[in-house]
């Protein structure tokens, strides 16, 4: 066989490879597109609360002892969107963090739904949230923040009952490349998922390429800040690392948003990990959260609707920017039908899998959180006007 056979053969193969590698998510698009997607509701009540207050709060944190839920909520992210590429000319909003009381049932809006001051923060007008995690031993919140000035972490103590977080540092490395989420061990530890290696704010074409390959160039880093000194190690790649979380003390799980499943590890003793299993899901998953248990996922369905929503929300959002739109923008915003959709599955390790929630009337779900004492669960949106609160 002469060489350019041989070529041809090794392109093939490769191309084969690449096909049936990706085949899971690939098929996503068949079988989720909108008119085929089964719409499904196992909530015994519902309602989309703060829908004209709040807006793109991607995470929702809930500190389940006080019935209280943090929501980092962006509506910059319309126009600075640093994972999805979006990055407009003109002035972008900074995020803000609040605290939402949700054991008070019956409480008007006015009184279950604060804003967080944020203090001694001299970041906060370049401040554009993605996850948070929380230590409720030393009461310190992180955030991402996915700012003009780079990508870093911003550390809080949070006080409650005087609505404010108070800023303590800026976490900088090398190794914080694209954060996007993370789970703290203790108030100067923390595991964290870098979603990309190439960044879209570098080079959109190497960030979607590397999207649409699902390259294992993503990762898991372990954070130690004790004495003010940040030091970091990679421990594990994961196609898209998303969410993040903690099952009891030597489980961690990451959810891989391209190569769609649940990667999880062995925590060993020095804090590396052991890669021990995978578990797929029928779905784009985005964030973690835990229960008990009971892992909650939340994520979508079918990113081309997802893109389309991401780029339109500066326009259906804006007035000035809708009244310049033409008519077949005009006709999308207005389209309650042409939504992004949301699913949230919970797993547990003796069922499996279970789908809770699929539909488009609350969109672009990123995070799904649930409080089993009281019944409560959460979702937030990537792109959303509110939160959807359900009752078990």
């Amino acid at each position: 066989m002469g060489v350019r056979s041989l070529s041809i053969v090794a392109l093939v193969g490769l191309l084969a490879a690449l096909v049936y590698d990706r085949y899971p998510s690939l098929a996503l698009v068949y079988v989720n597109h909108p008119s085929r997607l089964v719409k499904i509701n196992t909530f015994q009540s519902y309602e989309i609360k703060f829908a004209d207050k709040i807006r793109s709060c991607e995470d929702v944190l809930m500190i389940k002892e006080q019935g209280l839920a943090v929501l980092a909520c962006d509506p910059g992210r319309e126009r600075w969107n640093t994972v999805m590429g979006v990055f407009l000319d003109g002035p972008v909003a900074n995020a803000d963090l609040y605290i939402y009381d949700y054991k008070k049932t019956n409480a008007p809006d006015s009184e279950s739904l604060k804003q967080l001051t944020l203090a001694n923060f001299a970041g906060k007008t370049d401040f554009h949230t993605l996850g948070l995690a929380f230590d409720d031993a030393s009461s310190t919140l992180l955030a991402v923040n996915h700012a003009k000035n780079g990508s870093r972490i911003e550390k809080f103590h949070l006080d409650v009952d005087k609505l404010t977080a108070t800023h303590l540092a800026t976490i900088q490395h090398p190794l914080i490349r694209s954060p996007n989420a993370m789970i703290m061990v203790d108030q100067d530890t923390f595991y964290l998922t870098n979603d990309h290696k190439f960044l879209a704010r570098d080079s959109i074409p190497l960030a979607r390429l590397e999207t649409f390959t699902a390259a294992p160039l993503g990762n898991v880093v372990l954070v130690k800040t004790h004495g003010g000194e940040v030091q970091a190690t990679k421990l594990a790649s994961v196609p898209f690392a998303n969410g993040i979380e903690l099952i009891g003390d030597s489980t961690l799980v990451v959810a891989s948003t391209t190569d769609p499943g649940l990667f999880f590890y062995r925590i060993n003793p020095d804090g590396s990990l052991t890669f021990t299993s995978k578990t797929r899901v029928p779905f784009l998953p985005d964030n973690l959260s835990v229960d008990g248990k009971t892992l909650m996922v939340a994520g979508h369905p079918y990113f081309p609707t997802l893109a389309r929503f991401t780029k339109s929300r500066h326009i259906c959002n804006d007035e000035a920017e809708f009244s310049k739109a033409d008519a077949a923008m005009k006709e999308y915003c207005q389209d309650k039908s042409a939504q992004a959709g949301s699913w949230v599955a919970e797993w547990d390790a003796e069922h499996g899998l279970r789908t809770l929630y699929t539909d488009t009337e609350y969109p672009s779900s990123a995070m799904a959180t649930h409080d089993s004492k009281r019944k409560t669960g959460i979702i937030g949106g990537l792109y959303a006007k509110g939160i959807l609160v359900w009752r078990d």
